[in-house]
């Protein structure tokens, strides 16, 4: 079994995202290659332009943005409840709060350089989907990296700066220079390719075949 190298491009608001680290974190461990896989993730913006600093009920942003009923939404509301459940996610979409996920990104990547970069993913989208935290606020991102255990005042100093807005934006410069319309999108040695939370046997096969060919 050869070592992979496996991509990512998601947003810490896409509970399809979330979904699907999940599904690909089970299926490394069912097939023992935790060792082997060498993960990258990448930043994605899915309302980059959303007004930094401010929030709205996310169930609201989406009738309003989305042209979609509140029949739509309640069904796929209780499919991605069902899904989660299997993966020990707890959806409460009723009390996530919309913002522009800009910051969370910056703070991911400065998160990168102590190794804390999944921590802080996990941390913001429990933040979001569970507890309906307001992540447009300065003070509620601090308390998520004290969290982590990393140091607040540092974390604030890069929200006050310009810090890390290159990486953000070349990650989804070059998400669109490949033709990525959506998240999740996992890129497999530069060749096996999933795009979406896709059934869990697919994430198996596409490892397996990757890990063996």
């Amino acid at each position: 079994m050869k070592s992979i190298q496996i991509e990512i491009w998601s947003d810490m608001v896409c509970p399809f995202c979330l979904v699907g680290k999940k599904k690909l974190e089970l299926a490394i461990q069912k097939l023992g290659a935790q060792d082997k896989v060498n993960i990258i993730w990448h930043s994605y913006q899915l309302d980059p332009d959303f007004p930094i600093g401010t929030s709205t009920p996310s169930t609201q942003n989406l009738l309003e943005k989305k042209g979609i009923n509140i029949e739509q939404l309640t069904g796929m509301y209780e499919y991605l409840r069902k899904s989660g459940e299997n993966y020990g996610i707890d959806f409460q979409f009723e009390q996530s709060l919309t913002f522009n996920t800009l910051n969370v990104h910056r703070l991911w990547h400065w998160t990168m350089q102590f190794n804390k970069e999944n921590e802080w993913k996990e941390a913001v989208m429990t933040a979001y989907f569970t507890d309906g935290v307001d992540l447009s606020v300065k003070e509620n991102l601090l308390q998520l990296v004290n969290q982590i255990g990393l140091d607040p005042l540092d974390a604030a100093n890069v929200l006050a700066s310009d810090m890390f807005l290159d990486e953000v934006r070349n990650d989804i410069y070059n998400a669109q220079n490949m033709g990525i319309r959506g998240v999740p999108f996992f890129l497999i040695n530069n060749t096996h390719a999933i795009s979406g939370a896709q059934e869990d046997t697919v994430f198996e096969k596409t490892l397996s075949n990757a890990l063996n060919n």
